[in-house]
């Protein structure tokens, strides 16, 4: 009975995640097809590279801070003073990280920033470069304002929150492509992402759940929120920065066309990666929050849910191979056909990486900083050296084996970890 309700209640929740989900990824299949169509392989390699550019630069708001509010706002009511200590504590946070970050990569333009031509424009004159800070303060309080709507399940106001940007992003890239230098279309995607800033906000206003104002933050707040926020610079170095070193070398070792059909594969992976992170991101995880202090109750919950995705994760994943040559095709064009013979390794270890997820994502809500921080950063250092190891000796499928044999390693380490869920006395 009660694995019953645990998928029935998965299952409604995952409704409003797939609303979600097809909002986000129709989006990114259109910029996709269009910077596919207008600037070919190389198009695509450096849109990868600016999304991995701008992932840097929100990973400690998104991934740390955000992580931590909607763990704390959805166990607290709004007039409560521990809400109120949370929601501002984690709005200065998460501009202060991002202030932080941003600081470090102009410290280092010529790595950062070398391959969109950016530097030059944030180093002239006049408002340019005030308007790109001023487009990323907005993408940050969009991905503040959708944390504090599913911390509450204000799950209607978040997908339309979503959709909103979806449609803004693509809107203006749809004009912008072919009219405009590449760099200035990377720029403008930026815009498409950061215009539901001020619509997040509005929402949340007029939902109530904006608490009095406060200024002097609490040692207690600070101290939980760092917690979250030491998960945050783990991911930030041992993910973000690790798939934007290895980008660089790839379009160092390869010419950008050839980097270019690996991250074709990369995208058509990333776009059911985002289907599968948004239901665990916004059913699968508040639920495992919610369970934590009934620890008998978590491992039912999380052997059920386990059970049932696994082999559904790898039905799916067989159907995208079969289906690879069409989906190059639909979603890209015929010149991006060469990449079929990449799909291989990265499906087997996208299986791994998303049936591992759902364990490791128990770690990251009990809030075991210590353990997150040394997988997060052990895993990255063991594809890097793969990559370095089998480049050599398999060209730019090395890439693919290498990402294969480390998620394998993450999940034989997490069924180790987790064993007692699936072994109970």
């Amino acid at each position: 009975m009660a694995r019953k309700q645990h998928i029935q209640q998965f299952l409604k929740g995952s409704l409003w995640s797939g609303l979600s989900t097809v909002a986000r990824a129709g989006s990114s299949l259109v910029v996709n097809k269009l910077f596919a169509i207008y600037y070919g392989p190389s198009g695509i390699t450096l849109l990868s590279h600016f999304q991995g550019l701008i992932a840097i630069l929100t990973t400690l708001p998104n991934s740390g801070v955000n992580v931590g509010l909607i763990r704390h706002l959805a166990q607290e009511d709004v007039g409560r003073p521990r809400y109120q200590s949370f929601f501002w504590t984690g709005l200065w946070l998460s501009l202060l990280s991002f202030v932080a970050v941003l600081a470090t990569v102009l410290g280092f333009p010529d790595f950062f920033l070398n391959r969109f031509n950016l530097d030059a424009l944030l180093q002239g004159s006049g408002w340019y470069p005030l308007l790109l800070v001023g487009l990323f303060l907005l993408l940050l309080l969009y991905l503040f304002g959708l944390s504090v709507l599913l911390a509450r399940q204000f799950l209607r106001l978040y997908v339309g929150l979503v959709l909103l940007v979806s449609t803004a992003t693509v809107a203006i890239i749809w004009m912008a492509v072919g009219e405009l230098p590449l760099p200035a279309v990377l720029c403008l995607f930026l815009a498409g992402q950061a215009v539901g800033g001020l619509a997040a906000a509005a929402m949340v206003f007029q939902k109530r759940l904006v608490p009095a104002w406060q200024v002097k933050p609490e040692k207690e707040t600070l101290r939980e929120l760092g917690k979250f926020i030491l998960m945050g610079v783990s991911t930030l170095v041992g993910a973000k920065f690790s798939d934007f070193l290895v980008r660089e070398i790839a379009m160092h070792r390869f010419s950008l066309h050839d980097t270019g059909l690996w991250q074709t594969v990369v995208k058509v992976s990333d776009n059911y990666t985002l289907a599968y992170t948004s239901i665990l991101g916004m059913v699968y995880y508040p639920k495992i929050a919610a369970l934590l202090p009934r620890e008998e109750e978590l491992k039912k919950y999380v052997r059920t849910i386990f059970f049932t995705l696994a082999p559904l994760l790898a039905a799916g994943l067989l159907l995208v191979y079969l289906l690879r040559r069409f989906l190059l095709v639909l979603l890209f064009n015929e010149d991006f056909l060469p990449a079929q013979d990449l799909f291989n390794y990265q499906l087997l270890g996208d299986l791994f990486k998303m049936v591992a997820w759902m364990l490791s994502y128990v770690v990251a809500v009990r809030a075991q900083v210590r353990l997150y921080i040394g997988v997060q950063l052990v895993s990255p250092l063991v594809y890097f050296l793969l990559v370095l190891t089998l480049i050599p000796l398999l060209g730019i499928e090395g890439l693919t084996v290498a990402y294969a044999i480390d998620w394998a390693l993450f999940l034989l380490f997490h069924l180790y970890l987790f064993r007692s869920y699936f072994f109970s006395k």
